[in-house]
């Protein structure tokens, strides 16, 4: 599987006989052999693949700041990492893996994560941050356009305080998360049938075509192209999710969770 970086985090279960690998252009392979695992915001491709044996895994993409909303986690700690849930936050996290893993309906698993996800916000265990959840909700609707003096001024705080509350809760700094924004809505444009990419250049805000084909390059490793050329299946799957994954500021009890997978 091949994941792009959206700007959203993810809560993962893995279990199995064999691994679930993990790799990035620029860093050492990960894998997971079973547990909960975060992962937090993302600036380059990730491949993921099974290593020897059977892996299951159900997922939930998130929005972005909600590691640190259901677990109080920093999550600057998270960033460009996939980390297990019990070594950052609680044993709690074990508890909740094997309640998963010793249900056997698909259903009612998902169900077991939502309800353990509702019942620490109904118990008031979690730290929602207003400022923070309106910041990436405005960087989505501009589409990573606005600078962060003109997110400051209209949030109403400091720039300095904008880039505190944004690293704590995010993960990385507005600035690097409008570009992941700007990249993630020019590369759903470009999936677009009959799109042209001096077009999506235009529409996305960046400079001119060199400019955003060295983003492209840097985020994943080669020319709009060779990856498309080369991720077909991919390009067809994008497609298909394409409408389900816009992010929202969170107004209610699930609504930080914005796609779910299972395989």
């Amino acid at each position: 599987m091949t994941a792009i970086p959206t700007g959203n985090v993810f809560l993962s279960l893995f279990w199995g006989s064999g691994g679930y690998t993990t790799q990035r252009p620029n860093s050492p392979e990960q894998t997971a052999m079973g547990g909960v695992f975060i992962s937090g915001q993302q600036f380059e491709v990730a491949h993921h693949w099974v290593k020897r044996g059977e892996v299951n895994v159900i997922g939930f993409e998130m929005t972005p700041n909600a590691i640190h909303q259901f677990f109080g986690v920093p999550q600057q700690e998270t960033t460009g990492k996939v980390l297990a849930l019990k070594d950052v936050w609680s044993n709690k996290a074990s508890l909740l893996y094997h309640q998963v893993i010793n249900e056997p309906n698909t259903v009612r698993q998902i169900q077991i994560v939502e309800e353990f996800l509702c019942k620490r916000i109904l118990a008031k265990e979690w730290q929602y941050n207003p400022t923070v959840a309106e910041a990436t909700y405005t960087i989505n609707l501009s589409k990573g356009n606005i600078s962060v003096q003109g997110l400051a001024s209209k949030l109403g705080i400091s720039t300095r305080s904008l880039e505190r509350k944004f690293l704590e809760a995010v993960g990385t700094s507005p600035k690097a998360f409008c570009k992941i924004m700007q990249f993630n809505n020019a590369f759903r444009q470009l999936t677009l049938p009959h799109k042209q990419i001096l077009d999506v250049v235009s529409d996305a805000g960046y400079y001119d075509q060199p400019h955003f084909i060295n983003h492209f390059r840097k985020v994943l490793g080669k020319s709009p192209g060779q990856f498309f050329e080369e991720h077909e299946n991919f390009l067809y799957s994008f497609r298909k999710d394409n409408n389900d994954c816009t992010l929202d500021s969170m107004s209610d009890t699930l609504n930080a969770i914005r796609k779910l997978y299972v395989f």
